[in-house]
């Protein structure tokens, strides 16, 4: 089984997108829970819309025009 993590945000300052392949769901859970804090401490969370399950974490703030999400991806 191969394990990706998807990773996008969009900010006023700009805009980032990737994806991490790894060879393990321990590798694969590291990196997702590192994306999650990041987007954490650069999205503003205050009158943010936030969806916070195992495998996805999306944050969007419609009144500032941010958003954010990563998502934990088997196949």
């Amino acid at each position: 089984m191969r394990y990706r993590v998807v990773f996008e945000y969009q900010t006023e300052d700009g805009a980032m997108s990737d994806v991490y392949n790894c060879t393990d769901e321990q590798q694969a859970r590291e990196k997702f829970d590192e994306l999650k804090d990041s987007l954490m401490q650069a999205i503003d969370l205050g009158g943010s819309d936030v969806i916070d399950e195992p495998t996805h974490y999306s944050v969007i703030n419609r009144e500032e025009g941010f958003y954010g999400y990563v998502r934990l991806v088997t196949d």
